[in-house]
């Protein structure tokens, strides 16, 4: 007998750095009442996909979540999908974790949960056309993606009511279209809505497959989806009517379908995600474009004109935001130092009497190793859509922490026979010391990357910035800084802070705002916030000017080329910076020395070269970023203020910053008195939760009056230590 066949996909996934407590009201909204719900209804099977950091987060918070689903998997009720462990987008990680993660994956859900894996779940459903070799070689059958890739390719929904097969080199991989009309309708439009296009679809004949592939989190913990789902009884309604239609509807796991269907045909699919995500990727202007040309399509074609219009890749987004490029960048800096050092492990092994318990801590290191490195890959932090992603400071910070905590042990293991001066008691760097001149990420500009035990830096000759300043054993970078940009929605925040309608909508239709004065900190940068910025702005420009983007630049330093040498001074490492630019179209040169002589210290010098007379402001600008930014203040004098304040001091020679989250403390030291000026950089982004001001960080900067008609210098000491020491 004829039927229809029905998926239901869902994924679950939260961040690596994420709070407790948001996991755990995500627990409690959607998770657990899903379960629970599903429970009740023993007619119905659905797929499920938990990333590995949540299935630990539940194993040690809420273990009666994988009781629950070992026991539904038991009575052949779920299938579980494999994907990596900690939900990286996996085209852009290299090929040897990628392979580790699915197969990691695997593992723990065929221990936890007594299932083996044969699908996956592509996280974001980013899809590139060489990923079914790699995902066939760590063991993956099939997965579902969106059915957007298949329309890029040529297919209609007529054709996407089953599986396909597809392949790399000839290593096979089946895929199934998961639905975006779907994503939409459930549970979002009233069930008997629902059960109207499944009768449509059934009416086609010849045993016809629909498959869901979408977040559980739409099931209770976006706005207004836990009050729709459970107390309005919208997932009771649509269960039982699936029960009570059982004579024509059957739900049906990826596993038993891939068993008893064969395949549609052989499809060779594009670089896509989903049609959101090709639109968040886009430019700002872009996006605009974009949404008004779907819009206008949509009058002309319907449905058909999403599959004819398409925006950016995700990789795109690495273009759009350089923070982002930076981090994946160094993320592959540091697995290539993660692997080489497990190769190092081995080896060592190999040589030793093979006792259990030498092996036991060579596999512990190992482990240690790969997961935080995996972690540091976590792909949440790495963009931007409707969700917080790259603006949330403790996503970006949690992919910098772990990274350089495997970064620090790696280099220990790789270094072990050249031990590094300890810390705080001796002259020089701490040991470790690299220095690598190359264009680091990619984007055209000569990079320096400099790397001790205790520090890491990253210098570009663009601008002469300083992009990265992280403390390895504090696992931080303090110039994690998100610059100020436009995005496409913001020109939804008039439309929004109108009043809106009622009722419940999707994620992607929703507008809210968080704060009644948002539109205040609509302000935008005109150069990437960075660290060592070489301003010269007209006297009487103030903090509010720089703070408001309301100023002008007299010279041309920001964007401009230094040149860039680096030389190894002893156990140290000297970086000399050097322009020759010019001020209101005068001739003028910038040289800036940064010295790394001890392994917590850096000490800057400044010589500045004018020929014509021209008062002015030369401004040197830091952009600070710390965790614990509640915890975080500002010591100048015998004043202690809060790090998010905005100030202007004169005449000082030293400040502190200190924050007893991190336990660190910043003294910053000047040769002579200059002016400190500190502001908040906010941000306005969109979440699940609505459109939001976010602090991302502190501008600090250094103010000196000068006639630009002579030589000056300018000296400044930076110094890390402990806050408690």
């Amino acid at each position: 007998m004829s039927k229809l066949y029905l998926i239901l996909a869902l994924h679950s996934h939260q961040p690596v750095g994420n709070f407790d407590h948001v996991i755990e009201e995500s627990c409690k909204k959607a998770y657990i009442p899903f379960l629970k719900s599903l429970y009740r209804y023993p007619a119905l099977k659905v797929v499920f996909h938990y990333s590995g950091f949540l299935l630990e987060w539940f194993e040690k918070n809420h273990p009666e979540v994988l009781e629950l689903l070992s026991s539904l998997v038991q009575e052949g009720r779920v299938e579980i999908l494999s994907g990596g462990f900690y939900e990286p987008i996996l085209s852009v990680i290299p090929e040897n974790d990628r392979i580790l993660q699915i197969q990691e994956l695997s593992k723990y859900i065929k221990k936890h949960l007594g299932y083996s894996p044969e699908g996956m779940w592509l996280a974001e459903r980013v899809w590139e056309p060489q990923m079914p070799k790699y995902i066939s070689m760590a063991g993956i059958k099939y997965l579902p993606v969106d059915d957007y890739h298949f329309k890029l390719s040529g297919l209609t929904e007529g054709d996407l009511l089953g599986y396909y097969i597809t392949e790399d080199e000839g290593y096979k991989l089946s895929v199934f279209p998961g639905s975006e009309k779907l994503r939409y309708y459930i549970p979002f439009r009233d069930v008997k809505e629902i059960f109207s296009y499944f009768r449509e679809v059934f009416m086609r004949g010849g045993n016809p497959l629909l498959t869901m592939a979408d977040d559980m989190e739409k099931f209770g913990v976006w706005p207004e989806t836990h009050k729709h789902c459970y107390e309005d009884g919208w997932l009771e309604r649509f269960f039982a009517a699936i029960e009570e239609n059982s004579d024509w509807i059957e739900t049906i796991t990826l596993k038993e379908y891939y068993a008893q269907f064969p395949p549609a045909g052989r499809v060779y699919l594009p670089t896509a995600s989903y049609r959101e995500m090709g639109e968040w990727a886009l430019p700002f202007e872009s996006a605009l474009d974009y949404e008004y040309a779907l819009h206008e399509m949509e009058r002309l074609l319907g449905e058909k004109a999403k599959g004819l219009l398409r925006g950016g890749i995700w990789r795109s987004f690495f273009t759009k935001y350089p923070e982002s490029n930076h981090i994946h960048k160094r993320m592959l800096q540091v697995s290539k130092k993660v692997h080489k050092a497990i190769e190092k492990l081995k080896a060592q092994s190999s040589k030793l009497k093979k006792t259990k318990e030498s092996q036991h801590s060579a596999l512990s290191t190992q482990h240690l190793l790969l997961h935080e490195l995996w972690k540091g890959q976590c792909n949440d932090a790495f963009w931007h859509g409707i969700f917080g992603g790259l603006y949330l400071p403790h996503l970006r910070s949690s992919l910098y922490r772990h990274l350089l905590s495997a970064e620090y042990t790696a280099d220990i293991i790789l270094n072990e026979n050249n031990p590094p001066t300890p810390p705080f008691t001796k002259e020089g760097t701490g040991g470790f010391l690299t220095i690598e001149q190359s264009d680091f990420d990619c984007d055209g500009f000569e990079d320096l990357s400099i790397s001790t035990r205790d520090i890491a830096l990253s210098i570009t000759e663009q601008g002469g910035s300083l992009l990265e300043l992280s403390l390895k054993r504090k696992a931080v970078n303090i110039l994690d800084i998100l610059t100020r940009r436009p995005e496409a929605y913001h020109s939804k925040i008039t439309q929004a802070l109108a009043a809106h309608a009622g009722g419940t909508k999707t994620i992607h239709e929703q507008i809210l705002i968080k704060d009644a004065d948002i539109k205040d900190y609509m302000l935008y940068d005109s150069y990437r916030r960075a660290s060592l910025l070489d301003h010269f702005l007209p006297e009487g420009t103030s903090i509010d000017n720089v703070m408001r983007s309301e100023f002008e630049e007299l010279g041309d330093f920001i964007h401009g080329i230094y040149s860039l040498e680096s030389s190894k001074k002893g156990d140290g490492v000297q970086i000399t910076l050097s322009r020759n630019g010019s001020v209101n179209n005068i001739p003028f040169k910038v040289q800036k020395t940064v010295k790394l002589t001890k392994p917590l210290e850096l000490r800057v010098n400044y010589k500045i070269d004018g020929n014509e007379v021209l008062p002015g402001l030369f401004v040197v600008e830091f952009n600070i970023s710390l965790l614990g930014s509640p915890y975080a203040s500002i010591l100048v004098g015998d004043r202690n203020i809060p790090i998010r304040n905005k100030e202007a001091h004169h005449g000082i020679k030293e400040f502190h910053l200190r924050d007893e989250f991190l336990n660190l403390e910043i003294h910053y030291r000047f040769g002579e008195e200059i002016d400190l000026w500190h502001y908040p950089v906010e941000t306005i982004s969109m979440s699940e939760q609505g459109m939001e001001r976010l602090y991302q960080g502190t501008a600090f900067l250094f103010v000196k009056k000068l006639h630009l008609n002579e030589s000056h210098k300018l000296g400044f000491t930076i110094t890390f230590r402990d806050y408690k020491r």
